[in-house]
């Protein structure tokens, strides 16, 4: 085909503004946004109003303040927000894909009797009638048997406890449901899950099946023959899962999560999503295998993307197992679990629990071979993350760190030269939860500079019978530290270990500077209910924020992209909220609303499209100046 002039001039053209279009000073204009302040949260603490990011980095370009600022570069025009800017939060402890499937299933939290749970069952089951099938059971997460009277639930009437089982229901007694103790540590079957699993149930050693008063829930290692006969969900439903959690956790100000316990397949789906550019989260994640506590290294890959919306390089192990009740796990992280829940008598402790004379909870692994394969997973170049809650379990988690640390400084008198404090700060060890830890072992903790991870919600739920679970000495010295630690220069990283507890930063930062119950406001000091419950540990909402921001970034090695801060070249994330979080008080922080969520330079989330355009209020407020210099 011959070419025409006009043909060859249009082509010409085309590659010519192509070419231009590629040039830096010609691409795509950066955005500019105005609020009526930003606070960077920097070590200098600067405030601005305005911020300019780059669509394509996904960084920070430029802060300042509008007066005097020349547009000359031909930029996009601005936007012009009401709305106090902030930098975005993350929750240093938390459970993505296990959060948005109990977004789609059964809410028991609060739920004061087994007939509740099961008015909550009958009312979803109506709403979702393709669930309670062999192949779609219905799942839910929430109940407390300490609600009840402390007496654990039951499948079917093996012993005449009144209305403590499921199959007593006409409604329900067919239906396969598979329930989530609210720590996530013990699972409530009904009959017909029941008929699926071997009889008689093995033994298992880690886990236990509850007995008194019949059976129905079992507890740590032993869910997992509960969750082999469990139809798990597919690729297109963890990806759904994912969505809806990812909208959810962006409504509360939430950019980046340490995802504390992502299974080797579930790593590359992460992946996938980011190279499609459907990850609006940034994701560290704990590598957990598939079985808990062992070495899979071989079946993952350590990811670390360079758009900062994946990284895998730590792994979760777990230290102490249940006795009658218990919990969650744990990419460069891996997670390792030592034991279970303090609400269910699991937590592994050194002495036993003040109401329960013959039981101290129980390891879910060996001190000996906890020890080796933390050492197997630092060897592979992995971050290693322990699951602790009692203070035996987080003695064997701070002994293994301390044995690994002394393989590469082995002295027993330590000089400037081999610092095990100096070696903890390229391994980054953490404890994940950390909430009852003996005097004498805090001390090492503190020494080698061990991470706390931290969820002060924990501490707000579990004020009600902690008390009666550990007495008052072990209580007053050994548990729930948070401004302890803070003094003694650990970056304590803060979260909330959703979906054990709701995912809100702001109930964080208000059950960590008030030590009162997020949902009420109430605590367990009868002398001074308005001072908090052992409020000695308070902590200012500096270091709230720090505990949800630059310490998260420090325990996952991404102090240097500008987590937790708003800085020129670092990520440009950033939420917008309501009401100045300086100037609302204590009280204040718990009615703070996220108007809009921002990560790498886009919006992801807003709480009214109206809200994030120029309004009139604004403009009239920039013409006037009154939004400062």
């Amino acid at each position: 085909m011959l070419l025409t002039s006009y043909s060859v001039s249009a082509a010409f053209a085309l590659l010519l503004s192509l070419a231009i279009w590629q040039f830096e000073p010609f691409k795509k204009p950066s955005r500019i946004t105005c609020y009526q302040r930003i606070d960077t949260l920097s070590p200098t603490n600067d405030s601005f109003t305005c911020i300019q990011a780059s669509d394509r980095s996904g960084q920070v370009l430029h802060l300042f303040n509008h007066s005097g600022y020349s547009d000359s570069n031909g930029l996009e025009a601005w936007d012009m927000n009401a709305g106090y800017v902030i930098p975005g939060l993350w929750d240093g402890h938390g459970h993505v894909l296990q959060y948005g499937e109990m977004l789609s299933g059964v809410k028991l939290y609060g739920a004061e009797s087994v007939d509740a749970i099961r008015t909550r069952i009958k009312e979803y089951q109506k709403k979702n009638p393709t669930h309670g099938g062999k192949a779609r059971w219905i799942r839910g997460i929430g109940w407390d048997q300490m609600y009840f009277g402390g007496i654990m639930p039951i499948a079917v009437p093996i012993l005449p406890v009144g209305n403590e089982q499921l199959s007593q229901d006409p409604e329900l007694s067919g239906l396969y449901i598979m329930l989530d103790r609210v720590d996530g540590h013990c699972v409530w079957v009904s009959e017909p899950v029941l008929n699926l699993l071997p009889a008689p149930f093995p033994e298992i050693p880690g886990g236990e099946v509850i007995t008194n008063p019949g059976v129905g829930v079992f507890c740590d290692n032993a869910m997992d023959p509960v969750f082999s006969a469990w139809p798990r969900p597919g690729r297109d439903e963890k990806i759904g899962f994912l969505e809806d959690a990812m909208k959810s956790l962006h409504s509360v100000g939430i950019v980046g999560i340490h995802d504390a316990g992502v299974l080797p397949a579930d790593v590359e789906m992460l992946n996938d999503l980011a190279d499609a550019g459907r990850l609006t989260l940034r994701f560290y994640a704990m590598l957990e295998c598939p079985v808990r506590n062992t070495i899979c290294g071989s079946k993952v890959r350590m990811v670390h993307r360079e758009d900062g919306k994946l990284s895998v390089r730590s792994v979760k192990l777990f230290a102490g197992m249940c006795s009658v009740g218990c919990g969650i796990t744990c990419a460069k992280p891996t997670k390792d679990m030592t034991d279970g829940a303090l609400g269910s008598w699991g937590a592994a402790l050194l002495s036993p629990y003040s109401d329960r004379p013959n039981a101290t909870g129980t390891m879910l692994i060996e001190e000996e071979d906890l020890y080796s394969i933390a050492k197997g997973w630092d060897n592979l170049g992995y971050q290693v993350n322990i699951h602790a809650i009692g203070d035996r379990a987080n003695r064997a988690a701070i002994t293994a760190f301390e044995n690994i640390l002394k393989l590469f400084c082995p002295r027993s008198s330590y000089h400037e030269a081999c610092s095990l404090r100096e070696l903890q700060g390229e391994k980054r060890f953490r404890i994940e939860h950390a909430q009852i830890i003996s005097p004498e072992d805090q001390e090492r903790l503190v020494n080698m500079g061990i991470i706390p991870s931290i969820q002060p919600t924990h501490a707000t739920s579990d004020m009600a019978y902690a008390l009666a679970r550990i007495g008052p000495e072990r209580l007053t010295r050994s548990a729930y530290r948070m401004k302890s630690f803070y003094d003694a220069g650990l970056p304590v990283i803060l979260g909330s270990d959703f979906p054990v507890e709701p995912p809100s930063p702001f109930a964080g930062i208000y059950a960590a500077m008030t030590r009162r119950s997020p949902g009420g406001g109430s605590s367990e000091n009868d002398t001074c209910p308005e001072c908090g419950w052992y409020p000695e540990e308070k902590i200012t909402l500096q270091e709230a924020l720090g505990g949800f921001g630059v310490n998260v970034a420090w325990g996952g090695f991404m102090d240097d992209k500008g987590v937790g801060e708003l800085k020129v070249g670092g990520w440009a994330d950033w939420i917008v909220l309501d009401k100045d979080i300086w100037a609302v008080g204590e009280e204040g922080i718990r009615d703070v609303k996220v108007l809009e969520t921002w990560v790498a330079g886009k919006r992801v989330w807003a709480a009214d499209e109206r809200s994030v355009r120029p309004g009139s209020w604004w403009r009239r407020a920039w013409q006037r100046g009154i939004l400062g210099e």
